[in-house]
């Protein structure tokens, strides 16, 4: 099974608000073409948040419906603009449920699909994250050390759901870590999150997040083992990326 991963979506929801103020054109017109090109049916495509600029759940009811026509099956994975996805996960699996190609969501927990494990969490910007040339609604949200205590939290019981159902797995299963905000920088700083996930040893973290000028700044290629990659839209040309193929 082939696990492409892509961030960023940043559908217009109800709200119509749409991207061409910051350059993408006709977006999300040439991501479509390029997603129903390049997966197929049974593939399986991590989200990794920011995917519909809605606040409240009837908003984002177009933009789910969008992301469950694209061929592959999809596990999500909170963003910092998805204001729509509440705190609670009873009530996110029902606002899902019309959508049955979204096959999960990572929200203190952690999902297996076909032959792979994915765990994470939406993340924060960490205290060792440098000044990001950016800034306003894709810009660099500043670290925030609650923030980043309680993403410590909501990463951990997700890598500890995953121990618990690779444990009870009855065939061997593939890592992967799925964030939206980049656990590590291109500084090679490590910071709480990367500690995290480079234990839970994955084979590789996708992330978001980083945008424009600031795609620079998020660390990409293998460390500790892990193959990180940064797979925000516009930091893959608009479509979505090759991960894994697991048989």
């Amino acid at each position: 099974m082939r696990l492409f991963a892509l961030g960023d979506t940043h559908l217009p929801s109800t709200r119509g608000k749409h991207m061409h103020r910051f350059g993408w054109t006709d977006h999300p017109v040439p991501l479509a073409r390029a997603w129903d090109a390049k997966v197929g049916a049974e593939d399986l495509v991590l989200l990794v948040g920011d995917l519909s600029w809605a606040t409240r759940p009837q908003e984002a009811q177009e933009d789910l419906a969008w992301i469950d026509a694209r061929p592959g099956h999809k596990v999500l994975v909170r963003g910092n603009h998805d204001f729509w996805w509440g705190d609670s996960a009873a009530r996110l699996r029902r606002v899902l449920s019309p959508f049955p190609s979204i096959v999960g969501f990572i929200h203190n927990c952690a999902v297996i699909h076909g032959p792979y494990l994915i765990a994470g969490s939406r993340l924060w910007t960490a205290p060792e994250a440098p000044t990001l040339p950016v800034d306003g609604e894709l810009g660099a949200e500043h670290p925030d050390l609650a923030y980043v205590a309680r993403e410590t939290r909501r990463l951990q019981a997700s890598l500890d759901d995953a121990a618990i159902k690779e444990r009870a797995s009855e065939r061997p299963l593939t890592r992967i870590a799925a964030v939206h905000f980049p656990p590590l920088y291109a500084n090679g700083r490590d910071t709480v999150f990367s500690r995290a996930l480079e234990a839970f040893a994955p084979s590789h973290c996708v992330y978001g997040h980083l945008h424009g000028p600031g795609i620079g700044a998020g660390f990409t290629g293998q460390r500790n083992g892990v193959r990180y990659a940064l797979v925000s839209c516009d930091a893959v040309d608009f479509e979505p990326v090759l991960i894994a193929d697991v048989d």
